[in-house]
Order: C-alpha cells, then structure tokens, then sequence
C-alpha cells in the first residue's frame, strides 16, 4: 500500500469514528461539543473550569464558551466561583444536566467500554501507541506549515 492510499483509508476511518460520535450526540439532541463537554464534567471524581475543557478537548476556548453557555442556558449545567479566583469557575451538572447524561454520555462510556474491551491488551496499547506518535509527527510536520 502505498502512503497516499493509506492516508485516504485512515482519514476515512477517522471521519468514520467522528461520525459515529456525532450521531450519537444527534440522538440526545446535543453538538458535538456540547456533548464532549457532558462527558467529561459527568465525572463525579473530577472538576472541570473552562480552560480545562478547551485543554482536554483542543478545540477553540469559543467552542467550548458557547456550547458552554447554552448547556447553562437550557438548565444542564452551572458555574460556580471559586475562592480567589474571580474568573476560573468550576462546571457542574444540575439535576436534569445529571438526568441527560446519564441517558448520554453515560450509555456513550458503556458502549466505548463495549468495543474496546473486545481488544486485547496488546491492541489498546498498540493503539494508544501509533494515535501517540502520529500526533506528535503530524504536529511537527504541520507546525512548519
């Protein structure tokens, strides 16, 4: 195979994986973005401000601003100040953003942890492995752009 057409199928494959993810935020009535941010803030253990989502995500500070404001708007989410920090505002979920997640983001883990787990642990990391490292060439290449 040669690379243009090995690029070709992975650009495909990724597209692939993009799409499935956005069907599945169409389903709950949720972007992309909105949907991302759900996900990650629906983590009990952990809390998110908003730099943090735009860090964890790599999309624009405005993306996440927006779909931020409209998950707030339409009651799932809220921010809360916190001591000395007049700007950085932890995301938390209300009770019907807790309800929509559990019926998404929730379900979205389980399917993930579905798929995955049928790979064997030499797979997963081989995975994480060569996504790593073609990041990281792609970045370089792209940084001389």
């Amino acid at each position: 195979m040669n690379i243009q057409d090995f690029i070709k199928q992975s650009d495909k494959l990724y597209m692939e994986m993009n799409s499935i993810y956005h069907n599945t935020a169409v389903k709950f009535g949720l972007s992309d973005t909105a949907m991302w941010i759900l996900y990650l803030i629906s983590d009990k253990d952990s809390e998110y401000t908003q730099q943090d989502l735009v860090k964890q995500f790599f999309f624009p500070k405005q993306t996440i601003n927006t779909s931020l404001k409209s998950l707030v708007k339409n009651g799932y989410a809220e921010l809360e100040e916190t001591k000395g920090a007049y700007k950085r505002k932890i995301i938390r979920l209300t009770e019907r953003g807790q309800a929509l997640a559990s019926a998404a983001t929730d379900r979205l883990k389980i399917a993930e942890i579905n798929a995955y787990g049928c790979l064997s642990d030499d797979e997963l990391t081989m995975y994480l492995e060569i996504t790593s490292k073609i990041n990281r060439l792609l970045r370089d290449e792209t940084d001389k752009l």
